[in-house]
């Protein structure tokens, strides 16, 4: 991988911009804490000359001027003069008592460069405190502020070298983070070049950290088992058209050819044009069939709903289909709470609701119970149709909801195995659930929805 790459990535960009705004931050506490440091290093140092200089005016307006030049002399002779240096010059600058008569004649703070001594390399900076006292004579106190300057050149010296050290360490994060980038697009790079050269089964590597770019490949991941499975019902579907189908124009076939080359009377042609017509309209509700689930399957029924009560369409399909219930034997039993909502599309619901029903009277023997029931709890529902008829085996749980899928003992009845296919798309378009389970003896189809 070359490194121009690497720096022309967008994270060794964001590791150059936050690398630079921390060098900024850096050079701006350095400069923070080399004022900080020198302004309370120099005003400890002005707090000591003043107190000394206060002392000394003392001696001399109790004692004149000999007093004071005693004073100084006696501090002198200490060896003292290393960190404090004293001076008393009259207006002219002669010097009349101490050693040190390098400052002005004029009052308040004064800094001086003194030549380097003998022993010593480089000049000295002082820092000077001069008063005036009486007949033009002028008292200088001096301390030496090498001090001060070593401590902000160690400064200096200490931010310096950060400087450095986080410009290195910087850089090498900068070109490690981009060349981790760089890889894991690289991966997601030559995974999605497999995937268009038609390798549908290859998946986008996810690492164990889950960052982004790891959560990101996760939902295209998704998003690519979801396309893979629309793409297996779409074979399915179409397999499955042509299986289905071929019964019943075969059948409209033969019996139009049969209509041709035999000699019918009139009164045979209606029953022939009838027969017809009833194979065409059963082709057709198939095509009618499929094109609703592919308009559930779609959304676009989800921009239109509204707050339905659930309870009172369960009533109204028992109502419908008690009848028919009761001309085949069946009974229903029901235990339904009173107006129980949710956001939803009423037509659809209404006839999930009828599907669920109609199979359970449909596929059931003479004397089957149906106990219907419906319950609100916390902020879910839960629709429940149980029977005690002869059931489905759990192997055959998934396969119903299949289009076309029929069970062998469901082909002597009407139908198209599309009914529990709508009911499916009807329940993922309310990003709801709907199980079967065995009644012991029957089936038990439990549907869970929000009620929010």
């Amino acid at each position: 991988m070359k490194l121009i790459s690497r720096v022309g990535s967008i994270s060794f960009k964001l590791s150059a911009l936050y690398l630079g705004l921390f060098l900024v931050s850096f050079l701006a506490i350095g400069i923070a804490v080399y004022m900080l440091t020198t302004q309370t290093l120099e005003q400890q140092l002005k707090n000591s000359i003043e107190m000394e200089v206060n002392r000394l005016k003392t001696e001399y307006d109790s004692g004149g001027i000999a007093e004071l030049a005693d004073e100084i002399n006696e501090v002198d002779g200490k060896g003292s003069r290393s960190l404090l240096e004293y001076g008393v010059i009259q207006g002219n600058g002669t010097l009349i008592a101490g050693s040190f008569s390098g400052f002005k004649n004029f009052a308040g703070w004064q800094t001086v460069t003194q030549s380097a001594k003998a022993n010593k390399v480089g000049n000295t900076f002082l820092y000077v405190r001069v008063i005036a006292l009486s007949n033009n004579i002028w008292l200088g106190v001096a301390h030496n502020g090498e001090t001060i300057q070593n401590a902000g050149a160690a400064i200096i010296r200490a931010f310096i070298w950060g400087f450095v050290l986080v410009i290195f360490l910087g850089a090498m994060g900068g070109l490690y983070l981009s060349r981790a980038f760089l890889r894991k697009i690289q991966s997601i790079t030559t995974s999605t070049q497999a995937i268009i050269a038609g390798d549908l089964k290859h998946r986008l590597p996810v690492s164990k950290n889950r960052d982004e770019l790891d959560e990101l490949a996760f939902l295209l991941n998704r998003m690519l088992d979801k396309i893979g499975l629309l793409l297996e019902n779409i074979q399915q579907v179409s397999n499955d058209i042509a299986h289905d189908l071929r019964t019943p124009i075969s059948h409209l076939k033969f019996r139009l050819e049969d209509t041709l080359t035999k000699n019918l009377t009139a009164e045979q042609y209606p029953e022939r044009i009838a027969f017809a017509i009833e194979e065409v309209d059963s082709i057709l509700d198939t095509f009618s069939a499929m094109l609703r689930i592919s308009q559930i399957e779609s959304g676009s029924r989800r921009s239109g709903f509204k707050t339905v009560n659930l309870s009172a369409i369960v009533v109204s399909v028992i109502d419908a289909l008690q009848p028919v219930a009761e001309e085949q034997g069946k009974a229903i039993r029901v235990d339904i709470d009173q107006d129980v909502t949710l956001t939803g599309d009423k037509e659809l619901l209404t006839q999930l609701v009828f599907n669920l029903l109609d199979n359970a009277i449909l596929h059931t023997p003479c004397n089957t119970q149906i106990q219907v029931s419906l319950r609100l709890s916390d902020a879910h529902i839960e629709w429940v149709v149980a029977d005690n008829g002869s059931g489905i085996a759990e192997v055959y749980h998934q396969k119903v909801f299949q289009r076309f899928y029929r069970l062998e003992q469901s082909r002597t009845t009407p139908g198209n195995g599309l009914g529990l296919s709508i009911v499916a798309a009807i329940v993922a378009l309310h990003e709801g659930s709907l199980t079967l389970f065995d009644n012991k003896p029957g089936l038990k189809v439990v549907l869970q929805l929000s009620s929010q």
